[in-house]
């Protein structure tokens, strides 16, 4: 009977209905407690379902029925390395390597626990052994260099996400770490997307107390008195806020929507919590606009941007993707830091900074015309007023 329940309990485990797997293997030892496989399998079922200390436990006993059970002890190292208990998971892993040394799953994790631990050059070494194990095995790739960044080795850090992308392209963690170390290195075109979240997902809550009242921001009331300059006198404007934060610009420009839409965008989900508290948006969109520019979506008559341009440097991507947003005759009203000659460049706060004759290249390119520049103070840093430009652009008429 027992011997049938577990195939049962088997064939629900594999097929991912883990609750009704753990009831049967649950069954199989409260008539065996000894039974060794079912004892085991609960335990990866719990560490599966996220119940980790459960997991850990299980995992124990099964271990102690069956010491010399290399896979267990990685199992149990792993829950434990979840459970931030390191010194101990490092002891399982090596329990584990001790009855198969080449076992490349305990090696791996092995060398991920040293690495959480600081020890780097441990680590390091770790990450080596797996990958003349396994010289495919991209996500030791891409653990490496997080040991060679953490240890400021940043060019040698690139060159071990880029292996880890030749090996697997869609590997987002390899991506956006390589992207990290080229802004920590200043060589990026903009700021990573997940440094952008992880941002503004901090600075959501007190957003418009820091920037209003501490950093005397006003980039989204320059817009508004550029638009009041360029924009043709009607309403019902159908309008994109691209990182619309909490709502700035969407208050600045309200008015301009009625009888028409105001949507935002932005890349940060609790700006977006922020943005939907203050009832102004027909809909909010959550993502990068470099991606969902380009994708199929709604057609504007005015796209906004007052604190998002100065996060990317190269805007070429952003100009086309506006540009294919824009219906025939809409307009872009932008704000960027401002840059003397030529080109863009990254600021020690970690923003970009456009020149003009960059901004009229670029905008050229994208087929967009230059309608006009303002320049105006963005915001104060250290006491003084960081210098910037408001810009509006234009799609051409259809002919």
């Amino acid at each position: 009977m027992n011997e049938f329940l577990m195939r049962q309990a088997v064939g629900l485990h594999e097929a991912g209905r883990l609750q009704e797997a753990a009831e049967l293997y649950q069954q199989i030892l409260r008539a065996n407690p000894r039974h060794f496989e079912a004892l085991y399998s609960l335990g990866m079922v719990c560490l599966q379902a996220g119940q980790f200390e459960d997991a850990q436990s299980i995992l124990g006993e099964a271990l102690k029925l069956n010491p010399r059970f290399a896979e267990g002890w990685c199992a149990r190292g792993i829950v434990l390395l979840q459970l931030r208990r390191r010194e101990e998971a490092l002891a399982c892993f090596d329990r584990s390597l001790a009855l198969r040394p080449d076992f490349l799953e305990a090696l791996t994790s092995r060398a991920t626990a040293l690495l959480e631990m600081s020890r780097l050059d441990e680590a390091l070494a770790g990450f080596d052994r797996v990958l003349a194990l396994a010289p495919d095995h991209a996500m030791s790739w891409n653990n490496r260099g997080n040991a060679l960044a953490a240890m400021k080795r940043l060019d040698d850090a690139i060159l071990s996400y880029e292996k880890a992308l030749a090996v697997q392209p869609d590997l987002q963690q390899a991506a956006e770490n390589r992207d990290s170390a080229l802004f920590e290195l200043k060589r990026a075109n903009r700021c990573p997307p997940a440094y952008m979240r992880n941002l503004f997902d901090g600075f959501a809550p007190h957003y418009d107390e820091t920037m209003l009242e501490k950093l005397d921001y006003r980039a989204h009331l320059h817009l508004r008195t550029l638009a009041n300059r360029v924009l043709p006198q009607r309403t019902s404007w159908r309008i994109l806020d691209l990182g619309c934060g909490t709502g700035l610009v969407g208050e600045a420009f309200r008015d301009l929507a009625q009888g028409g839409r105001l949507d935002g965008m932005d890349i940060a989900p609790r700006m977006i919590e922020a943005a939907q508290s203050r009832l102004l948006y027909d809909d909010l969109i959550l993502g990068d606009l470099e991606i969902l520019l380009p994708a199929p979506g709604p057609s504007y008559g005015l796209i906004l941007a007052a604190d998002t341009m100065i996060y990317i440097g190269d805007l070429a991507p952003t100009f086309a993707g506006v540009a294919r947003r824009l219906e025939p005759g809409g307009f872009y009203l932008f704000a960027v830091e401002s840059k003397e000659d030529d080109g863009w460049e990254q600021t020690p706060m970690n923003r970009f900074r456009h020149s003009e004759t960059y901004l009229r290249s670029e905008a050229a390119r994208a087929g967009l015309t230059f309608v006009e520049i303002m320049e105006c103070p963005l915001r104060h840093e250290a006491a003084a007023p960081v210098a910037g430009f408001a810009v509006a652009l234009r799609k051409p008429e259809l002919s």
